[in-house]
C-alpha cells in the first residue's frame, strides 16, 4: 500500500454487502473515536472492481492498522454445532449446502459462547483483494457478530425472542430461548407484506406465543422498522423497535445511525 502511516492504536473495520462497501476506523482515547465512510458504488462495474478502486483511492484504506476486521453481509451461510465442526471440511459442507456457489471463497467463525460455527462464502476476487492489502485481516459473517450480540441481549427478555434485522433488500431472522439460538436465516424481501409473511411463518413453526414471546425489530432504515412494526402488531402483542442508542449507550459509540447495525455489533463484541 502506498504512503502507509503506522497507527499502532487504531483499527479498521470493512463491511462488504451485496451492493455496497463501507469502512469504519476506531481510535481509542479520542473524543470522537469512530470515523465512518460509505463508498458511492458504480453499478456499471462489479463490486470487486469498486473495491479495487476504493483500495487505490480511499485515504482511510491506505494506512497500516493494529487490526483489520472484514465483515461480510451475505445470505449464503450455514450453521453447525461446535461439537461437530471440523475446519478441514468447511469447503465440503458449504458445497453441499450451496451447490451452485462455485466461485466463493469459504470462511468460518467459531462462536464458542453460542456453541455453533458459521460457515460462509464470499466473492473470491473480493477476498483476494482484501488479503493482498491486509494480509492479517480477520473475516466475519454478519450473522456471527449478531448471533453473539443478540444471544446475550436475549437473556434479558422475559420469554423467547425473535430479532428481525432489516438491511439492504434482505431480512435476517434470529430466534433465541434465553440465549440459546433456535433459528437463523436470511430472506429476500421487497415489501412489508413479504417481511410479515416470513416472520409469521417462522413464528408459527417455532411455536412462539403471540402474547408472551417478543419480536424485536432493528433496521438500517428507520422507515422500514416503523412500517413493519405497525403492520405486525395486528398479530403479535410484544413488538419492540430497537433503539440503537440504547443498545450501545455504554459502548463508547454509536448513536451514529449511519453505521449499519451489524457493523456496530462487530465493533463492540470483542472479536
Amino acid at each position: 500500500m502506498a504512503e502507509n502511516t503506522l497507527n499502532n492504536n487504531k483499527s479498521l473495520s470493512i463491511r462488504v454487502c451485496s451492493n455496497g462497501l463501507s469502512f469504519c476506523t476506531y481510535s481509542p482515547g479520542q473524543q470522537q473515536p469512530f470515523e465512518y465512510r460509505k463508498v458511492d458504488i458504480n453499478h456499471t462495474i462489479s463490486l470487486a472492481a469498486n473495491l479495487k478502486e476504493a483500495l487505490r483511492n480511499e485515504e482511510m484504506l491506505q494506512q497500516d492498522y493494529l487490526r483489520v476486521n472484514v465483515m461480510v453481509s451475505v445470505p449464503h451461510f450455514t450453521t453447525m454445532p461446535v461439537a461437530a465442526f471440523q475446519k478441514d471440511y468447511v469447503q465440503s459442507v458449504y458445497g453441499m449446502t450451496f451447490p451452485k456457489e462455485k466461485a466463493a471463497h469459504v470462511s468460518y467463525n467459531v462462536l464458542r459462547r453460542s456453541g455453533i460455527a458459521i460457515i460462509f462464502g464470499m466473492d473470491r476476487n473480493i477476498y483476494q483483494l482484501l488479503v493482498d492489502d491486509f494480509p492479517r485481516a480477520r473475516f466475519y459473517a454478519s450473522a456471527s457478530t449478531l448471533i453473539e450480540f443478540l444471544s446475550q441481549r436475549s437473556l434479558l427478555d422475559r420469554g423467547r425472542s425473535m430479532y428481525v434485522y432489516l438491511h439492504e433488500k434482505e431480512m435476517t431472522l434470529y430466534a433465541f430461548d434465553h440465549g440459546r439460538m433456535l433459528f437463523v436465516n436470511t430472506f429476500d424481501v421487497s415489501a412489508v407484506n413479504d417481511m410479515q409473511y416470513f416472520i409469521l411463518n417462522v413464528w408459527k413453526e417455532l411455536e412462539f406465543d403471540q402474547i408472551d414471546d417478543a419480536l424485536c425489530i432493528v433496521s438500517d432504515s428507520d422507515d422500514g422498522a416503523a412500517a413493519l412494526s405497525e403492520k405486525i402488531r395486528y398479530f403479535l402483542q410484544n413488538v419492540t423497535v430497537i433503539n440503537r442508542k440504547d443498545d450501545f449507550r455504554n459502548k463508547l459509540t454509536m448513536g451514529n445511525g449511519l453505521i449499519p447495525y451489524d457493523l456496530q455489533t462487530l465493533l463492540v463484541c470483542g472479536f
